[in-house]
């Protein structure tokens, strides 16, 4: 058998103050078939171990990103992140090689390579499990997405800005809800998604607690659903989808907030002749009073976290260089927590799909 190259890898982190075992066992690495790679992460190191056919450029461990050692040194670290709730400080990482025992190359960079160690401005709303998260430690397609969300995740709890930080969990939330429905536009994966989340109630745990108390009064408050309905039922063309829209929630909370809003479209659905229909709905709903936490929580976080995506990334609001606080910066900032719970959430749900 044809010998082969040993490399070993060897992260060192600073100001650690109590050793904590995170990781140990096998990976998969990119191009490596049935191959692992042994990974040992623990509070103040990561060192990973690999077997390659041929001779790997150290240099790319640092930093090309399409390397398979870049990539193993990219996922520990987020596995890091997100099982220690911090950014690791690091000291060094030392790459090295050797052939038939005897050491071949070796590449390092210290404190001084690293322009600046970045720090999350706050924990995560709550905990990643252990062993869900040993997904992003994969190279399934699956394992690379939840690696994205994860990494625009921890992007997002470093940004003081309230829109930079809402700006990367939607990109979070958008790795996540490719990953979930399998499909391709963003209509098709919400409404796989907006599936998923009312059919699996221990997909959306954390994230519940922030709305269950809520009245069908605050939530109306909470957001701008006038805005909204404006926007995205903008012509006589677009009422059967309204209509629809509202067809789709039981939730009295939300009916509520629909009965309050109807007049701003009642002139659609009633030329269109849906008014009955909806009214009825609605009104049923109300009496019923029963409460659906999980159709909440995909009206926020899909159809309104959307709408606001939208407004923001097509340069339909006002940058606050000034710095002034408004309604729409509160909006934004309760909503950004409620995202940062549901991507946690379904990071932690990820056996379901």
């Amino acid at each position: 058998m044809r010998d082969k190259y040993h490399y070993d890898v060897q992260i060192k982190f600073s100001n650690i103050k109590k050793e904590e075992n995170l990781f140990s066992g096998s990976i998969e690495y990119n191009g490596g078939g049935s191959y692992m790679d042994q990974l040992h992460i623990t509070s103040s190191s990561i060192s990973i171990t690999c077997i390659r056919a041929s001779k790997i450029d150290l240099d790319g461990a640092f930093n090309n990103y399409q390397s398979a050692l870049y990539g193993q040194i990219t996922k520990s670290i987020f596995f890091y992140i997100c099982r220690k709730q911090s950014i690791p400080e690091i000291a060094s990482i030392k790459v090295s090689a050797s052939y038939r025992n005897k050491s071949v190359d070796e590449k390092s960079i210290g404190d001084a390579d690293f322009k600046s160690h970045a720090q999350l401005t706050s924990k995560f709303l709550s905990d990643f499990e252990p062993d869900p998260l040993k997904e992003i430690l994969g190279e399934s397609e699956k394992s690379t997405g939840l690696l994205k969300a994860v990494s625009h995740l921890t992007r997002s709890k470093t940004k003081a800005d309230a829109y930079d930080r809402f700006d990367s969990l939607w990109k979070s939330f958008n790795a996540l809800y490719r990953v979930i429905s399998k499909k391709t536009s963003d209509h098709e994966c919400q409404r796989e998604t907006r599936s998923f989340i009312i059919g699996h109630t221990s997909a959306s745990e954390s994230s519940v607690k922030l709305v269950k108390s809520m009245t069908g009064a605050q939530l109306r408050n909470k957001v701008r659903w006038r805005q909204l309905i404006l926007n995205d039922y903008d012509t006589p063309k677009k009422t059967e989808a309204f209509k629809d829209f509202i067809l789709r929630y039981t939730d009295a909370r939300l009916m509520h907030v629909f009965k309050e809003t109807l007049p701003y479209r009642k002139d659609y659905l009633t030329k269109a002749g849906y008014i009955g229909t909806v009214t009825a709905h609605i009104d049923k709903h109300l009496k019923a009073d029963i409460q659906d936490d999980q159709q909440l929580i995909v009206a926020l976080c899909i159809k309104y976290g959307y709408f606001v995506r939208n407004k923001s990334a097509h340069g339909e609001r006002l940058d606050r260089i000034i710095g002034l606080s408004n309604k729409e910066v509160a909006e934004v900032k309760w909503l950004s927590n409620l995202l940062e719970s549901l991507i946690i959430d379904l990071v932690n749900a990820n056996d379901l799909y």
